[in-house]
């Protein structure tokens, strides 16, 4: 038999996977997929404009899936592998059809 989910850990994941929902924050992850990127190469691969970039930056730290660190007048940005592996598996473990 499953073991039943707690209602608090469904409720994050939920929350989680709707941060995930939009196309440009999957592909945002998918580019710091391989190392951190500061906000300017972020930008330029997603071909948005910068406020819009911040935006969904800010959207995705906020929520725990990517991590940010200060250089001078650079802000790089990295996912947290920790977070993302668990949604790896998440996505993963479920069955075709549910």
């Amino acid at each position: 038999m499953a073991k039943e989910l707690k209602m608090d850990k469904i409720t994050s994941a939920a929350k989680t996977l709707r941060v995930l929902g939009h196309p440009v924050r999957i592909k945002i992850i998918e580019f710091l997929s391989d190392s951190e990127k500061n906000v300017g190469s972020i930008q330029k691969h997603i071909k948005f404009p910068q406020a819009v970039t911040s935006q969904h930056l800010k959207l995705l730290l906020v929520n725990g899936l990517v991590n940010k660190r200060r250089e001078k007048n650079f802000i790089y940005y990295r996912q947290n592998d920790t977070m993302l592996s668990g949604i790896t598996k998440l996505i993963q473990d479920t069955k075709p059809g549910s």
